[in-house]
Order: C-alpha cells, then structure tokens, then sequence
C-alpha cells in the first residue's frame, strides 16, 4: 500500500513544480507565473519494481485562508472540535461559493497520510499562511514544510523556522525545484521514513534506485561527451588544396556543429528534457590542415620512434620512396623510410600522414582549442542538467564562457585547471586524429582511448559544477 501525499500550499508557491521535479517530468499540470493556475485535483505515482510507493496529490493553492479561518470560528462550524469540521463544511453552501478551491484541499485531508505544505521563502511569512497552517493542523495529520525556492539565499528563512517551530514543526526540507539538489530530495524522503516507519525499507529502497538512477545518468552523460569528443577529434574534411576553399571551411564546420548538436539532443532525451531548454550559440569553430611535419624531431619523438638503428634498416624503402615520388630529397625519404622500417604497425598507424604529405593532399581536422571549446561547453552542460529541475521555465544559454563566470579571485585557479584539462586531453585528441575511421564507429566501451577519455572527464566534472548550494 503506497503513502499519500497531499500537495498543500498557498497560490504560487511552487506545488506543481515540486511534483514535476520529484517525478522527473514536464508534463506534470500546469506551470506560470499567474496565480491560481492549478484549479483543480490531479494525482500521480513513484513506482518502483511494478509497485505503487507514493501518491502524489496536486491541489489548488489557498487563496483567502484568512476568510476560511474566520468562517471556521463562526456557527455552525466553531461547535466541531479537530477535524470533525471539514465535512459540514465541505457540504455547505460556502464550499460551492467563495471557498470553492479552498473545499477541493479540504476534501482530501482525509484521504492523505501526510501534508506536504509547500512554502515560497522568498516571501514572509504573513498572517494568512500562518491561518494555512492553522487549518490544515485541525486535520490532524503530519505536516512537512517544504521550503521551496531555497537555491538562493533568502532574508526571510530564519523567520519561517521560527514560525514553524513554533507550531512544533522542527522537521523542514528546504528544497528547489528549479535548481535540483539530490540531497534535498534525500532529506525529504528520510522525513517520510520517520513519519512512516513501516514503509521505512520501501522509502530505503526508492531512495536507493534514485541514488542509483543519478549516478548511472551521470555515467551515461560522460560516455556521451566522450563520444563526441572523439568523433570531433577523428573528423576531417579532404581539400584540393591549401589554405581550403570557404566552402570546404564552411561545410567542415557545420560537420563539427550537427555533432554537438546530436550530442545535446542525447542528453536532453538522457535527462528528460525538451530541446528547447537549451540555447547553444554557433561557436567559431578553428581547424587546420591535418598533416604533421614527418620530418620534424618532435614528431618524430611524439611517435617513440629512434631513427639510428631505424634509419639503416629502412633505407632501402626510402630510397625507393624517392625513386617513386622523384621529387623527395634523399634524405627526406630517408626519413621516410626510418619511419617505415620502425615497425609495420607505425607504418600502418601513420599512412594517412605519410601519403597525405608524399602526395600533397590537405584534411582540414579540428584544432586542440575547439576540441578544448567543446569539452568544456559539454561539461558545463551536463553539471547543469544535474542540477535544472523539472519545473525550470527558463532555457539554459549554452555559451563559450559557459564556465568562466567565476569571481574574479578565482578566476585564475580555474584557467590553471582549464589549462591542465585540455594538456590531458590533447594526447588522445592526437591519437583519435590518426584514426578517422573514428568518426563513423562508435567504439566500444571498454576502448583504451574512450575509457582514458571517460576517466578525464569523470575526473573533472565535479569542478565544473559552479552552483553550489548555500548554507
């Protein structure tokens, strides 16, 4: 048998959205900014195995408590005691007048377990909640105070506390649900463990499969960037010539934009939101030609090649090479041929580089800046989706700076950590760059390069979440 829970509230302060978030979905009721928007009775389920856990019942807000109590003291209902007076009352004429969405709340005390009493901190707490309170007491059933909208600090929290505590209401949860916190929704499922202790494993167990649900979210979301990343970093375009036309430089860089755009598309589905709750702008995108100088010594020392013994055995094939090409310096294909007689799986790994040189043709690829670019703007995405509630009205703005609106004293640690970011990731972005077929694969999970990649960002993503709540 599942607990219910009623939704209570004044108008406005947040009872569908704090539905909407708990169940992880938008099409939850109905949401604005104008009041008395929720005008009638809807219900919904936390499941969890088949089996119904939690009935969530939204209500209409309050919209004269202070009239409600002053025709609760008059007769004929100032005779009832506790809560004997809500049915009279709900089957008098008032209920169908004046107090018609105030009887839609009424009728359903009965029927809960428990009162969730939905609460907008950003407001004080004035005398007509405090009637709220009040009436909902009467029906002797426990009450949580759920204080809604507790992202951002608010001057009047002490003074709610204070109210509340005075009605012997000490167990509170403060909450948000526009700007999710799990640890909040944690809090709130450990009051309905206390309140109803015989449900306590079956709260144990939803709680649990949440934790679980959060965390293989998360997990899904970094293979998701990690897979994007590679594919940005593998992709090229074959141009006739250098520097590329503007069509080539153009048609490369939508290329590189619909895969960010399929990676966002992902985890909006991921995290059950719509497309239009994110607005990415159209980044400059920086490429260049895909061809590194063979013959240079770093090149030739990022590849662990030793060209002494190298060179002897790979002579002859560079002297063929040079007979081949007819335009190569000797030692040029000398070169060649050291690298080639290194090894065959070197010769193998780097022959798109070898040919694209000896043959003059130029692959535009994505440059380490925009790769960095996109991490960090995939990164800044999902913290926020970690943390944007299933109420939030507001699209996200997907910009460059995504993660550089720090205060200005930490500005510097955080382009230190940007910095030692993109230094880690170049080294894979240069071996996902001599694999093109990369681009159209999706590799496998257990992929050395995916899984150093994977590890980076799982690594880094928790310093990427700029929100943190404040105490």
């Amino acid at each position: 048998m599942s607990i219910s829970l009623l939704v209570v509230g004044h108008a406005n302060t947040g009872k569908t959205s704090l539905i909407r978030t708990l169940l992880r979905q938008q099409s939850f009721g109905e949401i604005s900014n104008q009041a008395g928007t929720t005008r009638h009775v809807e219900s919904a389920v936390l499941t969890l195995a088949g089996q119904t856990l939690l009935t969530l019942t939204d209500t209409p807000g309050f919209e004269d408590s202070i009239g409600l109590w002053e025709a609760r003291q008059k007769a004929p209902f100032a005779a009832y005691q506790g809560a004997d007076w809500i049915t009279p009352f709900c089957q008098s004429h008032l209920a169908n007048d004046e107090f018609e969405q105030e009887a839609k709340i009424l009728k359903q005390l009965d029927r809960c377990d428990i009162i969730l009493y939905v609460v907008d901190i950003r407001q004080a707490p004035l005398g007509k909640y405090l009637d709220e309170l009040t009436l909902l007491a009467s029906a002797s059933k426990p009450i949580v105070p759920i204080l809604n909208f507790s992202a951002a600090p608010s001057a009047h929290l002490e003074a709610w506390r204070k109210v509340l505590a005075a009605r012997h209401l000490h167990a509170v949860v403060r909450y948000d649900s526009v700007a999710f916190y799990f640890e909040d929704e944690k809090r709130l499922y450990q009051s309905l463990q206390s309140l109803m202790p015989d449900h306590y494993n079956d709260i144990d167990a939803l709680l649990k499969s949440r934790e679980e649900a959060a965390q293989s979210r998360r997990s899904a979301a970094i293979e998701l960037l990690a897979n994007l990343q590679i594919k940005a970093a593998s992709s090229r375009k074959r141009c006739a010539q250098h520097p590329p036309l503007a069509s080539d430089m153009s048609e490369f860089e939508n290329q590189i934009r619909r895969l960010e755009s399929q990676f966002i598309r992902a985890l909006l589905q991921l995290y059950a939101f719509r497309e239009e709750d994110v607005l990415p702008d159209n980044f400059s995108i920086q490429s260049g030609a895909w061809q590194q100088d063979i013959f240079a010594l770093d090149t030739l020392k990022e590849w662990g090649l030793n060209t002494g013994a190298s060179a002897m055995t790979g002579a002859a094939i560079g002297a063929g090479i040079d007979v081949m090409t007819g335009g190569l310096s000797l030692g040029a294909a000398t070169t060649i041929g050291a690298i080639l007689g290194a090894s065959w799986q070197t010769s193998r790994h780097y022959k798109d580089t070898l040919k694209s040189k000896l043959t003059g043709r130029h692959y535009l690829c994505v440059e380490p800046a925009t790769l960095g670019v996109l991490c960090l703007r995939g990164l800044a995405l999902i913290g926020h989706l970690d943390q944007r509630g299933h109420a939030s009205q507001q699209a996200y703005y997907l910009d460059t700076t995504a993660l550089n609106n720090t205060a200005s004293d930490k500005k510097e640690a955080q382009e230190k950590h940007v910095k030692r970011l993109i230094e880690t990731l170049t080294p894979i972005w240069k071996n996902a760059q001599q694999h093109p077929e990369w681009a159209s694969q999706e590799l496998a999970a257990d992929h050395a390069s995916k899984q150093a990649l994977i590890q980076v960002l799982t690594d880094t993503l928790p310093q990427t979440n700029q929100s943190k709540r404040t105490t």
